[in-house]
């Protein structure tokens, strides 16, 4: 479905505009009708620069409406009014037009999750997939409360991992600002001195000019070059899928972060095949769509070797065994689920085990950051004092004698 941008008259005469989302321009003015709107342009809305214009909703709208979904349902309001009273009382104007769009496919018969599948890009494929399961078994309320107890966690996770990586960025960022500043302004006049001074110049000072030079006379290349890097390495992962799973496993394999991203997408995985086997869905349907959540494309791809394994009649531990989707642990604990017919159970210990280690890690690995980050500072800032500090020295102590 595409968001049009229209113009119409309302029932007073007055001019309006704004965007809504329909298959075709027959249905927006259809759609409009309804509103006592009667249309007199629409155009399809394209997406800026870098998305700009798409509707931005954060995962947290999700939660929010989901949560409300479900708890306005427990109390016996009908589906249609939720989201009725929803669409008119939500602060977000993207959450509004979405919800808008929903209730009107669901007034022309659309069911709440086909209404829902117009939106999957924002909801995603395991969110509509769990909603038409609740559908058909009448437990819609305990299936959004799963999904949002789901989505919440999956928040805090993504909260996690941002911290992780967000917070040593910054700080070595500044580092490296700080470093350019320093060898592009302060060394320059530091060693006009003491080229003047005419003193003996030592290995340190030597390293310190070439360096020096080197930042000075390529400031616009360092600054590019790393973009450059970026925008073709993005590139290069779109268009292949071999260089993309390899840099995914790299991602894994990295010291010190990749241990945690390993985890954190462990216990997401985990925890998102619990809630859907939970709900009914067949285990290997439930793995088709943990493999679109994983994040990651060698996770991914090991999910699908172990759905294939199952349907040639392998046992669920041995197929993720082969296919290396959980460590030795996680599978003896499949296992032990797989035995006891409480799989949904063991998944969730999974995730749980995982995301305790995740937290654990991220625990052990915040303090280190800073002080290794400072260390590296108090070395670049000792090696400038030497080099600049070491031929004044020479040359005060010739004056001397």
């Amino acid at each position: 479905m595409q968001n049009y941008r229209y113009t119409g008259i309302n029932r007073f005469g007055k001019r309006v505009s704004g965007v809504m989302p329909a298959a075709n321009l027959h249905e927006l003015n259809q759609r409009l009708l309804k509103k006592d709107i009667n249309l007199i342009s629409g155009k399809k809305q394209t997406p800026g620069l870098f998305g700009l214009g798409q509707p931005k909703i954060k995962r947290k709208d999700i939660i929010a409406i989901t949560f409300q979904f479900e708890q306005l349902l427990k109390a016996g309001v009908p589906l249609m009014e939720v989201i009725e009273d929803l669409r008119d009382s939500y602060e977000n104007d993207q959450v509004k037009q979405v919800l808008a769009g929903i209730f009107d496919a669901m007034q022309g018969g659309a069911t709440f999750s086909d209404a829902l599948r117009d939106y999957e890009h924002i909801f995603g494929n395991v969110y509509v997939s769990l909603v038409s399961v609740g559908e058909n078994t009448g437990r819609l309320d305990k299936i959004l409360e799963d999904l949002a107890n789901m989505l919440k966690w999956e928040d805090e996770l993504a909260s996690k991992a941002k911290k992780v990586m967000i917070y040593p960025s910054i700080v070595a960022t500044v580092v490296i600002a700080v470093v350019i500043l320093m060898m592009v302004l302060v060394v320059p006049e530091l060693l006009g001195f003491i080229k003047s001074m005419g003193g003996e110049i030592g290995i340190a000072t030597v390293a310190l000019i070439a360096t020096s030079d080197f930042i000075s006379g390529h400031l616009l290349e360092i600054f590019i070059v790393p973009t450059l890097f970026y925008v073709a390495l993005k590139a290069w992962r779109s268009k292949s899928d071999d260089f993309k799973l390899k840099t995914d496993k790299m991602v894994l394999n990295l010291s010190i972060i990749g241990p945690v991203i390993h985890k954190l997408k462990l216990a997401r995985i985990a925890n998102s095949l619990a809630v859907m086997y939970g709900a009914g869905v067949s285990f290997t349907d439930s793995l088709k769509m943990t493999a679109t959540v994983a994040g990651n494309t060698y996770l991914e791809k090991n999910i699908d070797t172990a759905v294939e394994l199952i349907k040639e009649g392998k046992s669920i531990h041995e197929s993720f065994k082969e296919a290396e989707v959980f460590p030795t642990m996680a599978i003896r604990m499949v296992r032990v689920g797989e035995n006891s017919g409480q799989m949904d159970e063991a998944l969730k210990n999974i995730s749980y085990l995982y995301d305790r280690e995740a937290k654990e890690l991220i625990e052990k690995i915040e303090p280190t950051i800073e002080p290794i980050l400072t260390l590296v500072m108090g070395f670049i800032v000792g090696w400038i004092m030497l080099a600049v500090l070491g031929p004044i020295y020479d040359t005060i102590s010739k004056v001397q004698l």
